[in-house]
């Protein structure tokens, strides 16, 4: 590949500029086509209007005839051969050609009568590409005696060079026109198009080696175009990407903390584990009473803290299922989650089991449940606090249809505001408290897609908050 080729190959400049030259000249030589046809007949007509006034003047009177030497000097420089004027009915011949007596030449008739488009530009070219001296008798009528006809025979090889030479000049003249448009078109496109299109790519090429770095996000025009919509999709894109890649680094960083955080934890968790098995032991009812409910609650925060690098990575296949009692689910969720001013009831029946993950389902529950008791429960007070006022309620239900089952966890709290529903169940963005990570929502959502499910928030507004939780048939017994 040589070095133009290899040019026009990588820079849309390049290739702008050749195809443009090529457009502009395949129409001039399109239009050429048809205009080589109209300058032949053209040569012929001026042919016949000088023929028949050359004749005109050979017959007036002696006073103001002209000589025969220059009628033929006339007839000469027109390229005509031979002339005969048809009038009223008589052939009169004024010039007589010069025959070659070794054998006449071959003899074209044209009639300038006869018009065809097609027939004009095929014979007007058949003329340019012929070979020899033939001649060519040419019958037509004056424009000024329409009632009359000339009769000429001419030299094709006169013709020929005639519209070789207009050929020529109309090809230079649309490698002038190509050239000047292409110019042109170039600097057009370059300035509209290509410069754009060029300061576009360089950004995109810097931003793809750093695009954490947030001053090589594109700087849209102010174009309206279809340009400077790119422009504006492309910054967007840019920004969702730096955004991304910023929050995917902190969460690496969270991610890193939480685990010397749980690892930590279930150390502790472990000493305190020990300490109520040795509660279990003793002696006092009270303490026999509480120790089961504290074991219980040290169990699910040891899972739980191994579970915690788990978010995200949720699957059907890590599920330990079994028959639960949800009712008595429910019932614990409730204890565990209790909060003075927030009344619960559970409104299932007894009995009311699915199978599932019954630890992951219990932390579904209670995230929903304690998002709700904290949303209900004033600014600046205690969940434990002891009060006679009530703030809000807070009731599980649960049906099976024939394919599915639906649990209903519906709240009396304030509801969630417009802006954070977007964004409810992607974590660390539906948090509306302040020190809230935003992760409840998100995780019960993932253990409820994990199972097979889907969780939807079915409304939100003064009067109360419903989320509703959906299970396929294989889950329920």
């Amino acid at each position: 590949m040589n070095a133009p080729t290899a040019i026009a190959a990588r820079s849309l400049s390049a290739k702008l500029l050749l195809l443009t030259i090529v457009f502009v000249f395949v129409a001039e030589i399109v239009v050429m086509i048809p205009s080589v046809a109209k300058q032949r007949m053209g040569w012929f007509e001026a042919r016949i209007e000088a023929a028949y006034l050359v004749a005109l003047a050979l017959e007036g009177p002696r006073e103001s005839m002209i000589e025969e030497d220059v009628a033929r000097q006339l007839f000469s420089t027109a390229n005509i051969l031979g002339v005969t004027v048809n009038r009223d009915q008589m052939r009169m011949l004024i010039l007589a050609p010069e025959i070659d007596p070794h054998g006449p030449p071959r003899m074209h008739r044209v009639n300038i009568n006869d018009r065809m488009p097609l027939t004009l530009i095929v014979n007007g070219w058949g003329t340019v590409f012929s070979s020899g001296d033939d001649l060519i008798q040419v019958t037509g009528a004056p424009r000024f005696a329409a009632d009359q006809n000339v009769d000429i025979i001419v030299s094709q090889s006169a013709l020929r060079n005639d519209l070789l030479l207009y050929a020529r000049n109309i090809l230079g003249l649309s490698l002038v026109i190509s050239s000047l448009t292409a110019a042109l078109v170039y600097w057009a496109l370059n300035r509209i198009i290509v410069r754009p299109v060029k300061r576009v790519t360089t950004n995109m090429m810097a931003f793809e080696a750093d695009p954490e770095r947030e001053a090589l996000i594109h700087l849209p025009s102010a174009r309206q175009d279809e340009i400077g919509a790119a422009e504006r999709s492309l910054a967007a894109m840019q920004r969702g990407i730096h955004e991304l890649l910023n929050e995917r680094r902190r969460l690496a960083a969270l991610g890193a903390g939480i685990s010397k955080i749980s690892h930590d934890l279930r150390n502790i968790l472990a000493s305190a584990q020990l300490m109520s098995d040795r509660l279990a032991k003793s002696e006092d009812p009270r303490v026999r009473k509480l120790s089961p409910r504290l074991i219980s609650a040290l169990d699910r925060a040891i899972v739980l803290s191994r579970d915690t690098l788990t978010f995200g990575g949720m699957e059907s296949r890590k599920l330990n299922r079994a028959p639960v009692d949800l009712y008595a689910l429910v019932d614990e969720v409730f204890e565990d989650t209790a909060a003075m001013g927030v009344e619960t009831k559970n409104l299932m029946t007894e009995s009311f089991s699915i199978t599932a993950d019954r630890t992951q389902f219990y932390r579904s529950l209670f995230n929903l449940v304690r998002n709700a008791v904290e949303a209900m429960t004033p600014p600046g007070h205690n969940v434990e606090e002891s009060i006679s006022e009530t703030f809000g309620e807070i009731h599980i239900n649960a049906e099976k249809t024939d394919d599915k089952t639906l649990i209903s966890v519906v709240d009396t709290g304030p509801g969630i505001p417009d802006h954070a529903r977007d964004v409810l169940f992607e974590p660390f963005k539906g948090s509306q408290k302040p020190g809230g990570s935003g992760l409840g929502v998100a995780i019960s959502a993932e253990i409820i897609r994990a199972h097979g499910g889907d969780i939807t928030l079915e409304k939100s507004d003064a009067t109360g908050t419903i989320f509703k939780i959906t299970l396929p048939d294989d889950q329920t017994i």
